[in-house]
């Protein structure tokens, strides 16, 4: 009996003080905002996109949906945490060297050292053979000229054409990787201009495609996935007098754009008129009076979505907007702020840096990342620049003033005067590489 008593205390014994244990731990672990949040360490202390990284302190708790992680601006993914540990997947693109910086409850602290971020990119094709027309068919034998391009949520790539080819056509067609296969939604002769498109733009959350008639006021074109992307002729419905206050001489209209800040499609003239489309309903307005000029690339930035940015012809009107990146605040367009050019004027060039002081050569079409970064189409340069959201402009792949084709890393791939570019989901840009007849893919992390 006596050893059974003894037994029975040993046992309640354990467990009182293997409970008491873990209740310890448990508070311990468990982030107390009345105390601060120590940092201590992280390793490793250089790496990529993706790379793991364990960042050690005190006082962290153990939820990670409680707990924020940032490499300057850019958010990292949070596997766990054991309260005195964090472990975590390194973001793309926080800039060559970030602060590291954790946020829990109303804490906010960064650790002393930086992080060296080590960026890697990657050229590939994606289809064409270098002819200069199109032709479709699966992505090892088909043909393509594209201009200008858009993506989808789905993975689809959309490319407008309208050159090359005997007898030439005027399109726009559908490639997608994972079903290995280049498609044609509209195509026609150059001679009848059913539809002269140039840039494309696509509402990520409900797939709809649309595209503005370059010759005419008031058409657009929309391709709804829930049709398989069927072509539909639509007439902007704008009030007698905008309508005539387009010049006729420069109705020209090469890009619409959606904005998801509104809800809106945007759209300029060659006679710097800026209209606003309701995508339902079809009816416009014109909000901003601009410079004079053609258009060569259009686009919002996700970040930012009240922010229109575009690049301007050789023959914008006044000059300092010619060949360079120009935006407008949709928020308030005539107001204070206006079109204003970002880049340094000039004309013709390359220059990385600040950009304030950047210089392009025949800028075509933009496209932002959903983190912010805006990738440029340097035809003239043939290369691929990119603009941070703290607006460093960085050259990311082709050769600067070397016209060429080749895939590979940023120091032996080549380009041949790139047009257009669009971004996925995932960051990975594709190029209509136009001298190459090519649609190219970069990836960059």
């Amino acid at each position: 009996m006596k050893i059974l008593n003894l037994l029975t205390l040993t046992i309640m014994f354990t467990l009182f003080f293997t409970g008491c244990k873990d209740e310890v731990s448990k508070q311990k672990a468990e982030y107390d905002p009345s105390k601060p949040v120590v940092l201590k360490s992280f390793y490793p202390l250089e790496g990529g996109a993706r790379t793991k990284i364990l960042l050690d302190g005190e006082n962290f708790g153990t939820d990670p949906s409680k707990i924020k992680v940032y490499f300057n601006n850019a958010k990292a993914s949070i596997v766990s945490s054991n309260g005195d540990r964090i472990y975590a997947i390194v973001p793309r693109l926080p800039g060559e060297e970030p602060k590291i910086s954790i946020v829990i409850g109303k804490d906010s602290v960064v650790y002393e050292n930086s992080f060296i971020y080590h960026t890697q990119a990657q050229v590939s094709t994606v289809t064409g053979n270098g002819k200069k027309n199109f032709k479709p068919g699966m992505l090892s034998e088909a043909e393509v000229y594209g201009k200008y391009l858009e993506l989808d949520a789905e993975g689809n790539i959309f490319m407008s054409w309208r050159d090359g080819g005997s007898p030439a056509t005027f399109g726009i067609a559908r490639i997608n990787e994972k079903q290995n296969i280049v498609t044609p939604l509209i195509e026609a002769p150059s001679t009848t201009r059913i539809l002269f498109a140039n840039g494309l733009t696509v509402d990520r959350a409900t797939g709809m495609l649309t595209a503005a008639h370059e010759s005419t006021k008031e058409v657009i074109f929309t391709f709804d996935p829930r049709e398989a992307w069927y072509p539909r002729q639509r007439n902007v419905k704008f009030s007698t007098a905008d309508l005539q206050s387009i010049v006729d001489a420069d109705r020209y209209k090469n890009f619409v754009t959606f904005c998801p800040y509104d809800g809106h499609l945007y759209t300029r003239y060659r006679d710097g008129k800026i209209a606003k489309i309701n995508p339902e309903t079809m009816e416009a307005k014109i909000v901003h009076q601009g410079p004079y000029g053609s258009q060569y690339g259009q686009a919002i930035n996700p970040k930012k979505p009240w922010l229109l940015y575009m690049t301007l012809h050789s023959n914008a009107t006044p000059t300092e907007f010619r060949q360079g990146i120009s935006v407008l605040d949709l928020r308030d367009p005539n107001g204070t702020g206006g079109f204003k050019r970002m880049n340094a004027p000039g004309g013709s060039g390359f220059r990385d840096g600040p950009i304030e002081d950047a210089l392009f050569n025949y800028p075509k079409d933009i496209k932002f990342d959903n983190d912010g970064n805006m990738f440029v189409a340097d035809y003239g340069n043939h290369c691929i620049r990119m603009v941070t959201p703290d607006n460093i402009v960085k050259t990311v792949a082709g050769q600067p003033g070397t016209a060429g084709y080749k895939d590979g890393g940023p120091a032996e791939s080549q380009f041949n005067q790139p047009w257009g570019v669009a971004v996925n989901e995932q960051g990975d840009i594709y190029i209509a590489d136009w001298s190459n007849a090519r649609i190219r893919k970069l990836v960059i992390e």
